[in-house]
């Protein structure tokens, strides 16, 4: 047994209810375990129970009995759980320290006194095992995603920690740089043997081969089987298909799925159509940005109707984010202009702002006060509106209960819908989301999507950059997808998502035709 939860409860300051309740759990050495559970479910904190930041850098209050690796992390310095328990989070920028790959592989082992030869021989071997021997000398600002997060990996793996936890690894990354991500991992498993431990919302291909399922919620944990969990909220689409279709036991992979359908017919149910755009609120004319040398927009253009919804798809540096920016006046223009209503778009960004608001990826770029309450009280002050009205913005994004916590102490899924109230708080025309639904439940998704149809059918317009296809199949009518800085698509998004689509959902490979399960019934 690597470790040992006994009535584990755990309470954030200032926190109304515990985080985990009464938790009770087993992790034995050598499995591979997928948390799952809705966001703010407890999730992350069961994490951060491993090695010891919670509670000795977030505080709170612990009580119960925990051993991980022999130790009590409660009370065993994070310096030294750290070469017992490896941690990867969400977001590798957070992590980084050096400047190069191999200084930022280095760095741990300098600061635990690894002798040279030793720390060469484990450098080498990490770099080796993980495939990133070309990225050496490279400097982290010029790595993608994925590449990002293998280095990440590299760096606590050259420690040997007997337990890696990783909380929601692939969360900013493409579909390319997560699949890359998971095989590592999925490799130095079956190598080394190695106890993993993986919060995930993109939980196809890990389900499927994981030793089991905690379900975490409510700061409860329930273990399951992989095919029990597919009857979760928030399963894969795959395993919900197979319930839907009456296949038991549910199919994992494409594989099964395939398998179980051989000989076996459907009825497609027919998908709503999406009304028919209006007028054009926001055009995009020839847009071309630079920084330095690297062109990361080369003559973009694109309009945005009223009514419209869009998804905008692209691999991690395709320069999504970068066509967002330059939308809203953060990005300078090398050339080509942005018009809001035919007009040319005002050249201050406050005054954008009233019309075309942002939602930037990192939410810790809009919170900075010290509880939520704060936070919209701050964003009703700046727009005019009756600051009394903070009860109410805080039910319209489902924030309810939480206006007296700090922002940072707020699940990752809920700080994004903290960001999206401070941000919509005047409720713009068009908005624009930079990965809304990292870190977000499935529930929450469906929550969002919901949000963006309402916000369309009142005329407004929304571009959403995003990695998860299954989401932005439920909810867009068009899809841009980007390379290189490049429009390489702009079209229906059931052609983006559908079976020779350039993203295909994971129904839509098995069901020509469809692209979700809700889309299929048995015939």
């Amino acid at each position: 047994m690597i470790a040992r939860w006994e009535r584990v409860t755990y309470t954030y300051p200032g926190g109304a209810v515990p985080a985990l309740a009464d938790v009770t759990l087993s992790l034995e050495a050598g499995e591979l375990v997928l948390v799952a559970g809705p966001s703010g479910g407890g999730k992350s904190t069961l994490l951060r129970t491993l090695n010891g930041l919670v509670p000795q850098f977030h505080g709170g209050t612990l009580q119960g009995r925990l051993r991980v690796c022999g130790l009590d992390p409660a009370r065993t310095p994070t310096r030294t759980m750290a070469t017992r328990v490896g941690m990867v989070f969400q977001e590798p920028e957070a992590q980084a320290i050096a400047e190069t790959v191999e200084e930022e592989i280095a760095f741990g082992l300098e600061l635990h006194a690894v002798p040279g030869d030793e720390a060469r021989r484990r450098i080498e071997a990490v770099l080796e095992m993980l495939g990133i021997g070309h990225l050496r000398v490279r400097r982290l600002s010029t790595l993608s995603g994925g590449e990002r997060q293998r280095v990440a990996l590299a760096a606590v793996l050259a420690l040997q920690p007997q337990l890696l936890a990783l909380d929601e690894p692939t969360s900013q990354l493409d579909p390319e740089g997560a699949e890359q991500f998971v095989e590592a991992v999925l490799d130095l498993h079956q190598r080394s043997g190695l106890t993993v431990l993986i919060a995930e919302h993109r939980r196809e291909r890990i389900q499927a081969i994981a030793s089991r399922v905690l379900h975490v919620d409510g700061g409860r944990v329930v273990s399951l089987g992989p095919r029990e969990a597919g009857s979760l909220p928030g399963a894969p689409a795959l395993p919900r298909l197979g319930i839907r279709l009456g296949l038991y036991p549910p199919p994992l992979t494409l594989e099964e799925a395939r398998a179980a359908l051989a000989g076996r017919s459907v009825a497609l149910v027919p998908a709503k159509e999406a009304p028919s755009p209006g007028a054009e609120l926001l055009r995009a004319a020839g847009v071309t940005v630079s920084y330095g040398e690297c062109v990361a927009l080369a003559g973009v253009s694109l309009g945005l109707r009223e009514g419209e919804l869009v998804a905008l798809l692209g691999r991690n540096g395709a320069g999504k984010t970068t066509l967002l920016r330059s939308l809203v006046g953060l990005a300078r223009l090398e050339s080509g202009e942005i018009r809001f209503r035919g007009a040319p778009a005002p050249a201050g960004v406050r005054e954008r702002s009233a019309f075309a608001a942002l939602l930037p990826q990192n939410p810790a770029y809009v919170l900075s006060r010290r509880t939520l309450a704060e936070e919209l009280r701050a964003s009703l002050e700046a727009r005019g509106l009756p600051v009394g009205h903070v009860e109410h913005v805080a039910a319209r994004w489902r924030l309810d209960g939480l206006l007296g916590r700090h922002p940072y102490d707020l699940s990752v899924g809920q700080q994004q819908r903290a960001a999206l109230a401070v941000m919509l708080v005047h409720e713009p025309p068009v908005w624009l989301l930079d990965e809304p639904t990292r870190g977000a439940d499935h529930a929450t998704k469906e929550w969002l999507a919901g949000v963006l149809r309402d916000h369309a059918s009142r005329g407004g317009a929304a571009i959403v950059a995003t990695h998860d296809v299954e989401f932005a199949a439920r909810w867009a009518a068009r899809a841009i997808v980007l390379d290189g800085g490049r429009v390489v698509f702009d079209g229906p998004a059931r052609e983006a998502f559908g079976s020779t689509g350039p993203y295909p959902t994971a129904v839509a490979q098995i069901i020509p035709g469809a692209l979700l399960p809700e889309e299929v019934a048995a015939a």
